[in-house]
């Protein structure tokens, strides 16, 4: 029988998030609507706490900071 709810992440492609040092760094960020909300880095790639991250397995904030990350890795 299928799964009915499996967990979605956004996955780096210029690094492995697997055992990397950043594991479990969250990174607030601010919405557009003032509302925070945490990005954190597992060993699967990142995770937003935001209602749309829950649902597609992306949103404009987990993007964000994986921009970031990797223009900082690269």
């Amino acid at each position: 029988m299928a799964r009915k709810f499996v967990k979605k992440y956004l996955k780096p492609n210029l690094f492995d998030p697997k055992d990397h040092a950043w594991v479990g760094i969250v990174w607030p960020v601010i919405g557009s609507k003032g509302n925070q909300y945490s990005v954190e880095l597992t060993d699967k790639g990142f995770e937003c706490d935001c209602i749309g991250f829950g649902h597609y397995g992306y949103c404009k904030h987990s993007k964000q900071v994986l921009k970031q990350v990797e223009r900082a890795v690269a």
